[in-house]
Order: structure tokens, then C-alpha cells, then sequence
């Protein structure tokens, strides 16, 4: 695999995209990884998602708003059973209407640290880009049944700049879509959500 590009730059221009594939948290994506869908699990992701409910979110720091934001990368790679979590870094020189990208070389998360604004697409963000990983990994387990697929996908990696269509349509990209938006769904059906 060519490991010298990042794997799904999140930016706006995608939002919404994944209308049609929306599931909530616990559908076949997240049961495929091992994602624990039993009450305890729920109550502990409900646990997490807390701090990105409506004001909670906006009455935190920038540095509260990081600790959320690594929070839920933790409970994702717990859950997901990512033996090798990714680093997550936040940046304040990432392009606007960037919010974040996974890069394989070097296993990281970067964040832009100035688009945090929204909870919503933060929560949306860091669980997206957490699904990047979890492929990533399964790519390189010779006892995953997915693993071909994954690494065919990242082999023939199509840059949003140079086919957007393309990019939106791969199945790499439309699936970290359909699972960072049940964490959306989620939080969206939480009690005080605004």
C-alpha cells in the first residue's frame, strides 16, 4: 500500500453526503468490528458523548473540547478492538473547512483545532477518521475476511481533489461516512442535545 497520502481529509464539502446510508450506532458496521452493542457498552459511549451535547460542548475549553475529542478516539478503539490507536494530533494550520484527516504512515489523527465550533461534526470527525484506522488495520490482518477489500480500497485511493465524486463513492470513504454517522445519530437522540 502507498502509505504516503492521508486517508480521508474530512471537510465540509462531504457533509450530508451519507443521507441515504445513515444507521444508527450499533448497525452492521459497528457489528462487524466487535463493537459492544450491549447495554453497559451504550451507556458507556452515552457516558463519553456527553461533553458534545449542546452547551456542555460550548461551556468547554479548547482544551476540554480535546480531552472530549480523545475520549471518544479511546472508547472507538476499545470498542473496534484497534490494537494500534492512532496518535491524535490537533492542529491550528490545517486549510479551513478542513476538520481533520487519518495518515497511515504514521498513524495519526490530525484535527483542526480551529473547526471544533460544532459538536456535532467533531463527534462526526474523530469517529470517522477512527474507522480509518480500524481499516487500516484490518487491512494488514491476514485473518480478517475484509482485509483484501480494505487494502485494494487504499491501494486505489481516490483524492477528493482530484475526483470528488469519485472520492465520496469509494468504499473506504462511503463507510467511515455511515459509521461516524451513527455516533451523529446518537448524540442527536441524547436528552438535551442542542
Amino acid at each position: 500500500m502507498g502509505k504516503d497520502f492521508s486517508i480521508g481529509h474530512d471537510s465540509r464539502q462531504d457533509i450530508g453526503s451519507g443521507a441515504d446510508t445513515r444507521a444508527d450506532y450499533g448497525g452492521d458496521l459497528a457489528g462487524d468490528a466487535g463493537v459492544d452493542l450491549n447495554d453497559a457498552g451504550m451507556e458507556r459511549l452515552d457516558s463519553v458523548l456527553e461533553s458534545f451535547q449542546g452547551d456542555k460542548w460550548n461551556d468547554l475549553s479548547l482544551e476540554g473540547q480535546k480531552q472530549a475529542i480523545t475520549d471518544l478516539a479511546d472508547h472507538v478503539a476499545v470498542d473496534t478492538g484497534n490494537k494500534n490507536p492512532p496518535e491524535i494530533i490537533f492542529s491550528g494550520d490545517m486549510p479551513d473547512g478542513t476538520y481533520g484527516g487519518y495518515n497511515p504512515a504514521t498513524n495519526t489523527i490530525e484535527i483542526n483545532e480551529n473547526m471544533l465550533d460544532d459538536s456535532a461534526e467533531a463527534a462526526d470527525t474523530i469517529t470517522h477518521e477512527m474507522w480509518h484506522a480500524y481499516q487500516e488495520q484490518a487491512a494488514n490482518d491476514p485473518n480478517n475476511p475484509r482485509a483484501q477489500e480494505y487494502q485494494e480500497g487504499f491501494d486505489n485511493y481516490i483524492s477528493p481533489e482530484y475526483d470528488f465524486e469519485g472520492y465520496e463513492n469509494q468504499m473506504v470513504e462511503a463507510e467511515a461516512r455511515e459509521y461516524a454517522q451513527g455516533f451523529k445519530d446518537r448524540l442527536a437522540g441524547m436528552k438535551g442535545t442542542g
